[in-house]
């Protein structure tokens, strides 16, 4: 009998395979993946399948000891599958809506693409692809045939090996590349589009899609949403970069000008008695700084990244194939570090914060198959109250000054000398060369 974790698996291959029967339901994970475009596709596809509104997700714990936040009562866990090991495995991520906040509570910082944006992004875009052009909406059309190009090129044979099944192995090799080069270019510029908030509805029909149709197999259908799915990323990774940077320099510019006005008219200017307005839950100074892209947007498989991962240029994607889990790097491992769970194979927990166990929801359209797909008894979760405790408890100790203070230098000399004696590892080093034991070593 399959385990729960490999019902979810099938139940993934069987929500793929009903994608590229639509070009409606292709354009709808199209939306969803672009809020999600740190996490690799066949995630995308299992946060689409179970809550397609999804916004911004992480598991449990990073909710909890990184945010600040709790993850309310009643709230249904989305259901990943991590099939790194030897054998499948479920974890739970939770959306940011399904979350309440505290007083320090972090928000994750979810750019916007505004009208003030628009020349900086343009030409970030010229920049990087040679491509420009007064539209927006042309740009990222022609950036997105540009890399769909270069990935087949790049992983074209491959992609010969998955056909079988399919109604691409009608085709030839050359129209093969024809219909990916067609499929990938309309999918990438259609999520690009959504994310950059620009309507795609408004550019795309049914015509535009019918390259779609011929991925029909999950090999196929996988293939092609990991090239969408990698592509996309790089994209609206620089993309989010060049809005920041942008936001930066305004602010920094505002500042710059508030200063000038108040040295020009020192005499007229009042000081304020009033004190200062206490910050909003998850509006702290320098919030944009500590949470910009901290979780994956829609949704970080690790939403919690360093910030200069954001500042660094991000490479085109790698060589990979179906059959080996994507690698997103720190920066989005989403939800979670790593893929994996420590929880186990099958915990004895539910993936429901405070509620009984319900069937797995559809993308939208209740149980599928009469609840064939039942969602795991986990019983993991601390109840909301506990939770609440634990943050409140975190943030207190927080702000406790440690006990232990160490100068820098004297942690860097530890570091450098690998001990806290002098020249500790040419001892070492000595020892080993007049052949003592590993044990006399040890105790020394």
């Amino acid at each position: 009998m399959p385990t729960k974790a490999e019902l979810y698996a099938q139940m993934a291959d069987k929500v793929a395979t009903q994608l590229t029967g639509s070009w409606q339901e292709w354009a709808g994970f199209l939306t969803t993946a672009s809020r999600l475009y740190k996490y690799p596709f066949h995630e995308q596809l299992m946060i689409y399948a179970q809550r397609p509104d999804a916004t911004a997700c992480a598991e449990y714990d990073l909710w909890n000891e990184k945010m600040g936040r709790y993850v309310r009562r009643g709230s249904k866990g989305i259901a990943l599958v991590d099939d790194s090991g030897d054998r499948p495995r479920l974890r739970y991520v939770f959306d940011i809506s399904d979350t309440g906040t505290r007083e320090h509570s972090r928000t994750p910082w979810l750019w916007q693409l505004e009208e003030r944006h628009l020349d900086s992004v343009q030409a970030m875009l010229e920049r990087t692809y040679d491509v420009s052009g007064d539209d927006l909406a042309g740009q990222l059309t022609e950036v997105a045939g540009k890399l769909a190009e270069e990935y087949w090129t790049e992983h074209q044979q491959d992609f010969f090996y998955i056909v079988d099944g399919s109604f691409l192995e009608e085709y030839d090799e050359y129209n093969i590349g024809v219909q990916f080069k067609a499929a990938a270019t309309v999918s990438i510029t259609y999520a690009l589009m959504s994310r950059c908030g620009l309507e795609p509805e408004r550019y795309f029909d049914h015509e535009d899609f019918m390259a779609i149709f011929d991925f029909n197999t999950p090999s196929t259908i996988g293939a092609l949403g990991t090239a969408v799915s990698q592509i996309n990323q790089q994209v609206l990774r620089q993309i989010g970069v060049t809005v920041r940077n942008a936001e930066r320099e305004a602010n920094q510019e505002r500042s710059k000008q508030d200063e000038q006005s108040h040295d020009l008219h020192p005499e007229r200017r009042l000081s304020d008695s009033r004190p200062e307005a206490e910050p909003a839950a998850g509006e702290t100074p320098g919030q944009v700084r500590q949470d910009e892209e901290n979780l994956p947007e829609g949704t970080p498989s690790h939403p919690l990244q360093p910030d200069v991962a954001e500042r660094e240029a991000v490479p085109a994607p790698h060589r990979d194939r179906r059959d080996r889990p994507e690698q997103t790097g720190t920066d989005d491992a989403p939800a979670g570090e790593g893929s994996g769970s420590h929880r186990g194979t099958e915990s004895q927990r539910s993936h429901e914060v405070g509620g009984p166990d319900e069937h797995l929801q559809s993308p939208g359209r209740g149980d599928p198959d009469g609840g064939a797909y039942q969602q795991l008894t986990l019983n993991l979760f601390l109840s909301e109250a506990e939770q609440i405790q634990s943050i409140d408890e975190a943030e207190n100790v927080a702000h406790t000054s440690s006990a232990f203070s160490f100068a820098q230098n004297d942690i860097d000399h530890v570091l450098r000398l690998g001990g806290n004696t002098d020249r500790q590892r040419e001892r070492v080093v000595a020892a080993f060369e007049k052949q003592k034991t590993t044990a006399e070593i040890a105790r020394y």
